[in-house]
Parts: C-alpha cells; sequence; structure tokens
C-alpha cells in the first residue's frame, strides 16, 4: 500500500502562480495525497476535487500555518508548498516518495531548481543523494538553499508533533535544523522535482549563521576540561612529526636540518610516511646519523592505517593523501603526550622551545591564525561565517595527544572527514577548522608565518626575520622553485632557507657525490638574466660551478652577481667583447673550467624546472653517456605564451644518428649547445669552431654514446 502525504498550501499572491501550482498537484501521476489549501480570499481555490481541503483563514506567518497543517492533516507525511512554485513535471510526487521508501526516511530535503522566464535554473546538479548526519547537515544547509526554502521537502508528521511549540515559532532555516537532529535517517535527496520560483524579484532567503556553530563535541568537552583545572605534560624534549610521501620527501631535508641547527635542546622527529624510495630513505637516515640533538624515528602507516584513509575522498581539493597522515598522529604515536606537527614546506629558523612549552589552557590544538591566505582571500568567511578571522593553518599544529586519546576524538573526527570531505576546498585543515571550532588556543603569527605576510598591505603583520620561528612557504612560492618573480619583500626568506640547504650540502659533503657540472652563461643582454641565473641556483643539483661569460658591456651584470655570490659562493666571471666570437669563448672556457660536465646556455634563455641537472646526469652516468640531449620550450614575450612539441619525459638513445637525422627528428634542438650535458673534455678537445651548430657537430662526432632526453630542460626565449 502507498504511503498517503498531505500537501499544504498557503494560497496567496498572483492568481496565475496560484493556479499554476495547483495544477501541477493535480498532475501528478502519485494520486495518495490530499492536498490542504489555506486561503485568505485574496486568490481563488476553483478546483473540484475529493483529495482538495480549502481553509480560509487570515495566517500571518508561516508558523501559524505549519500549525494548522499538522493539527488538519490526516496522513503520515507532510510537504508545504508555497504558491509561487510548483511540482515539475507528473511524477515528482511518485519520484519523491519513492526516495523516501529507498531510504527508509522521515525526513527528506530535496534539491533545488529555480524557476525564472519559463527556464529551470539547476545550481546543484551535481549534489548526491545522502544521509544527513551530526556531522554534516549544517554544511548541507550552509551549502544547498533546500534548507531556506519552507517547500519542497518531506516531513514525517511525527517530527512535527515533537517540535511543540516550536513549531510555531522557529525560522525556517532553524526549523529543518532542528528536525535534521530529531529524525531517525534525514536523507538529502538530489532530485529536483519542486521549483522555487525567482521571478518579480523574488529570492531565496540568506544562510543564517547560528550563534553556536559547532560540527562536533570538541568545544564543549573544552569547557569540561578547563572546568576540572587540567594542567597538560609538557616534556622537556621537543617531539615533532612530519608527514611524508615521496615528493616532500624529496624536499624535507632542509627543514630537518634547520630543526637541528636550531634547537640544541633536541628530541625526536617522527617521519610519518607510506612508501618511499630505498634512495629516499637512505638519504634521511644518513641526514639524521649525522644528528647530534634529533633522533629521526621512520613511522610506516599499517595496512589498517592506509585503509582507513583511502577511504577519504579527494575530489576536490588539491592536497595529496599524506595531508591526512597527521589526523591519526594520536593513534601513530601512543607513548608520545604531546607533538609539534610541521608541514614539509616550512624551515625552522629559531629555537623552538617556547613554542613547544605553550600552555594551551586545556585546548587540543595549539595553531596560528591564517592570515596570510584564507582569511584574505574570504573562503575562511564562507566555511566559518562570522567566525572566518579565526580560521587557522594547519601546517604548524601543538597538538595535545594525551588529551584527542582520551575523549576518542581521532575516530569522530575522522567519521566527520569521511561524511564532510566533499565540502572542503583545503581538505583536512578545513576539517580542523570547523571540528576544533572553540576548541584550539591561538599562538602569535611567528610560530607559522606565512612567506606571502611579508608584502601584506598591513605593516601590523609584518616580521623581521630574526623575530620568527618558523617560516612557511604555503602556496606555489616555493624557495626550490623560481623566485625572480616572486615579491621582493620574500626574497630574503628564499634566501635564508637557501642558505640552510648550502649549508646542509657541505656539512654532508654531497658534491663529493655527484660529478661537478660546469654551467656557462652567455651574456648578450641583461634581459631575463635574474631569471636565467635563478633557474640555475633553484636546481636540486649540489655539484655547480657557474661560469659568466658577459658581452653586453653593462655593469648590472655584476650587481645581479653579487647576491648569488654571497649564497653559493665562487662565482667565475670574464668580460668579452661584445663584438667576440661566441663559438671561441666558450671553446675557450671548456679548457679552463673544473667541472667534469657542462652545460651552456645564454642569458635570455633559462632552464626548467628544478630537476634536468639531476635527471640528466643520472641518466648519463648510468648508461656511461658521452652527451646528452634535451627538449625546449619556447617563451614567446609577446604574448606571455609557451610553447612546444609533445613530450613523453622518455630517454631515447641516439648514438646511431647523424646530425641530419637528429635535426629532422627533433626541430629546433641540436642546432644550439643550450640543453645538452656532455663531458667537458669532449668541447676541450674537438676542432676549432666558429659557430655553436659547429661546436655541436664536433661534439656529435667526438661523442661514442649518446641520448636524448624527451622533456622540456630548458626555454628559448623568442621576441
Amino acid at each position: 500500500m502507498e504511503a498517503k502525504i498531505s500537501l499544504v498550501l498557503l494560497a496567496n499572491g498572483s492568481q496565475a502562480a496560484l493556479d499554476r501550482c495547483l495544477d501541477s498537484c493535480f498532475r501528478q501521476s502519485y494520486s495518495e495525497f490530499e492536498l490542504l489549501v489555506f486561503t485568505d480570499e485574496t486568490v481563488q481555490v476553483a478546483r473540484e476535487d475529493e483529495r482538495l481541503r480549502v481553509y480560509e483563514t487570515s495566517l500571518a506567518d508561516p508558523g501559524a500555518l505549519r500549525v494548522a497543517a499538522l493539527r488538519r492533516a490526516t496522513t503520515d507525511y507532510l510537504m508545504f508548498l508555497e504558491a509561487a512554485d510548483f511540482l515539475v513535471g507528473t511524477d515528482a510526487l511518485a519520484i519523491f516518495m519513492t526516495r523516501l521508501a529507498e531510504q527508509q526516511s522521515d525526513l527528506a530535503i530535496t534539491n533545488l531548481v529555480f524557476y525564472k522566464e519559463a527556464e529551470f535554473i539547476y545550481p546543484f546538479s551535481r549534489a548526491k543523494t545522502r544521509a544527513l548526519t551530526v556531522n554534516n547537515y549544517l554544511l548541507c544547509a550552509r551549502l544547498y538553499g533546500s534548507f531556506r526554502r519552507l517547500g519542497g521537502n518531506l516531513i514525517a508528521k511525527d517530527l512535527l508533533t515533537r517540535l511543540g511549540e516550536q513549531l510555531g515559532t522557529l525560522a525556517t532555516q532553524d526549523l529543518y535544523l532542528k528536525l535534521c537532529l530529531l529524525a531517525k535517517r534525514p536523507v538529502y535527496l538530489s532530485d529536483a522535482c519542486y521549483a522555487y520560483s525567482i521571478e518579480n524579484g523574488r529570492q531565496l532567503p540568506a544562510f543564517s549563521w547560528q550563534a553556536d556553530y559547532h560540527l562536533g563535541p570538541a568545544a564543549g568537552l573544552v569547557k569540561q576540561i578547563q572546568a576540572s583545572h587540567y594542567q597538560a605534560s609538557v616534556p622537556k624534549k621537543l617531539a615533532l612529526a612530519v608527514c611524508l610521501d615521496e615528493y616532500s620527501a624529496g624536499k624535507v631535508d632542509v627543514l630537518l636540518y634547520s630543526l637541528e641547527r636550531n634547537n640544541p635542546g633536541g628530541g625526536v622527529i617522527y617521519l610519518i610516511y607510506e612508501e618511499l624510495t630505498p634512495q629516499t630513505k637512505a638519504w634521511l637516515i644518513r641526514l639524521g646519523q649525522g644528528f647530534v640533538n634529533f633522533k629521526l624515528e621512520f613511522i610506516k602507516l599499517s595496512l589498517l592505517d592506509r585503509h582507513l584513509l583511502n577511504k577519504i575522498s579527494l575530489a576536490g581539493n588539491h592536497l595529496p593523501v599524506s595531508a591526512y597522515y597527521r589526523i591519526l598522529l594520536p593513534n601513530l604515536l601512543p607513548e608520545v603526550d604531546r607533538v609539534l606537527y610541521l608541514d614539509y614546506d616550512t624551515l625552522v629558523v629559531n629555537d623552538l622551545t617556547s613554542l613547544w612549552q605553550s600552555d594551551l589552557e586545556g585546548h587540543f590544538l595549539g595553531c596560528i591564525r591564517d592570515l596570510g591566505v584564507t582569511i584574505k582571500n574570504g573562503w575562511s568567511n564562507d566555511l566559518l561565517g562570522k567566525y572566518g578571522e579565526n580560521y587557522f593553518n594547519s601546517g604548524v599544529l601543538l597538538m595535545d595527544l594525551a588529551l584527542l586519546r582520551k575523549y576518542s576524538l581521532t575516530s569522530y573526527f575522522y567519521q566527520f572527514i569521511l561524511e564532510a570531505t566533499d565540502f572542503f576546498v583545503l581538505g583536512d585543515q578545513d576539517a580542523y577548522n570547523l571540528y576544533f571550532k572553540d576548541a584550539v588556543k591561538y599562538l602569535g603569527v611567528e610560530n607559522n608565518y606565512v612567506c606571502k605576510l611579508f608584502s601584506s598591505d598591513l605593516a601590523s603583520e609584518h616580521r623581521k626575520l630574526q623575530e620568527i620561528n618558523v617560516l612557511h612557504f604555503l602556496g606555489t612560492e616555493k624557495p626550490w622553485r623560481d623566485a625572480s618573480n616572486y615579491p621582493k619583500e620574500m626574497l630574503p626568506a628564499v634566501t635564508s632557507y637557501r642558505n640552510y640547504r648550502q649549508e646542509l650540502r657541505a656539512k654532508y659533503d654531497l658534491k663529493a657525490e655527484q660529478p661537478a657540472l660546469t654551467v656557462l652563461v652567455l651574456v648578450t643582454t641583461v634581459l631575463e638574466l635574474d631569471r636565467c641565473l635563478e633557474s640555475i641556483y633553484y636546481q636540486d643539483y649540489p655539484n655547480l660551478e657557474l661560469v659568466v661569460v658577459d658581452m653586453s658591456e653593462a655593469a648590472v651584470v655584476l650587481t645581479s652577481l653579487q647576491k648569488y655570490q654571497a649564497i653559493y659562493g665562487d662565482i667565475k666571471y670574464y668580460q668579452a667583447s661584445s663584438t667576440a666570437n661566441a663559438a671561441e669563448l666558450i671553446q675557450s672556457w671548456a679548457n679552463q673550467a673544473k667541472g667534469e660536465l657542462m652545460t651552456v646556455i645564454s642569458s635570455k634563455d633559462c632552464f626548467n624546472k628544478n630537476e634536468p641537472f639531476r635527471q640528466m646526469v643520472n641518466y648519463l652516468q648510468q648508461e656511461q653517456l658521452d652527451l646528452i640531449g634535451s627538449m625546449h620550450m619556447r617563451y614567446l614575450t609577446e604574448d606571455g605564451s609557451f610553447r612546444g612539441f609533445p613530450v613523453s619525459g622518455e630517454f631515447e638513445d641516439t648514438g646511431s644518428h647523424s646530425i641530419t637525422d637528429l635535426v629532422a627528428s627533433y626541430a629546433g634542438e641540436y642546432q644550439q649547445l643550450s640543453g645538452f650535458i656532455f663531458k667537458r673534455e669532449l668541447l676541450a678537445t674537438s676542432e676549432p669552431a666558429t659557430s655553436e651548430l659547429e661546436l655541436v657537430k664536433n661534439l656529435l662526432a667526438a661523442s661514442q654514446k649518446r641520448a636524448t632526453w624527451k622533456d622540456y630542460a630548458w626555454i628559448l626565449t623568442v621576441k
């Protein structure tokens, strides 16, 4: 037997709109309904149907309508309708009632469709049917307008009865929020079969932020903890945690070295990971073996940990799954009561003792407001409403693991993430902000200083480098990338990072592990010189010799070199006439350079990314090559576009190819020395040449084993 539903309609407004609404009800293929119409006689209900009951009334507000409807309804379910709206199609009720039965639900909030000028507008076409839980119902209400319209949702009569006097007093949004908490199985239906008219200036009410907006028990628990006069145990030695995947593990060594260098009190650094290559892990082990103050401990995720993490949807946010490892820290470190979590793209530039000893006053987390990014771009207000200024960055978290374990919050927090993750833009950072709202202690910005703040318009957000404990290279402006276009205020932080990297390389004598590579820069114009130099020095190759041959006759070249000289040491500089033969200069320096290997580039061009040197040299050594070529992109200054041919990233043996074949096969390549890495002795001992093309031919003739890397190693500037 089909369930029966009461449709409740307040007849007012336009007669035409009311007739459209009534027609949509009586056209329904699902016939088990009664239609209760309350009218103030300003419009006519001219219908004859045994299912229709008309009540003349002067109801002034939605609350009174709900009370009157509950008193007169004879069915188990109610759906309110507004006279300006209507049911879409003839099967709307059939679809709704079928879904209600499938979901075994006592409350169904249905998807929203707008109607204007004979067109339907579907703002949430990708919405999915989902259970409404304590973890996500507020997020759904914030996103979906269906919670802010009275009509179109299906409600068990029993739920309305249980509201008591609140049925007549609650605002529409608050009504549905309350019903979500009362219902045994509330659901959100993706079906959009109730049209909300936005004609004649009518608009959906805005979301109303609650005064007490919490999505979990954390804030309430903090009040209990504080009332109990809880005092956290703070160990003397630091305990830090960094979560890694293969990419971040290749960048984290500078952070770890900065911790060792600036914290003589020492402690333990826990490295949380799922899989690392043997080479990456071996380097981190070697790094730790050289530490005096800190011990590195590797914590590998279990199969159960991986299973739990793999259930978290990453759709819609740019973060890798490794960003979520930190939510498991209370369980991964069961013997640790307090830990300081750091993102891999941070740099510790001062002693962390004061941060470590911070009194969290019974809060679960110590954190720093995200002044640099999220609060400024407005997302924090979208997520937290009037509390947006309290949005914090999760890249530095002082965590009371003992408290988190005591109240089993890891399990609850994990479940919250599972049920709410598709509402997040910034992954678990959004989750932390929502779930732990009013359960965190805010610490000074110097403990997580996002480098964007260096160029902030607000002087109050500026800090001197020596005043900062933790630098955070948040966003795309990483210190291991090309910094030539970074804000000048940020460059001291980038320089600081690179100084630490140079110290690290020197301490572990990393130069000795790679053959010296001489990079010869031919300066014919000062334009793009900084970009060229930057592309050399942000490479992750530790053993470079830089030779600058200046044919520009411009004094500014030396100025550009000085800032790199301060970080990287000796730079060989040679001033040449602008009329000198470039090929002869290159060959001359091939005899004077110290590198076993050599590459050449024009100052107006640059290398692409920070990996070409390492990848090409590794392959050259592995295959015992004499020479390896590569491909390039073209940068068109006229429109700022980059152009290139398809690349596969593979290495191709080209030992049997002639110069003619190579030029034909690799359009634009093999006509200049840029993009080659070769054994320097090949050029030093070859026949004299008067052009770069002759030099290329000489190199090819002298090389016995060679290859081409089918990837973009460098960028050619085209004016």
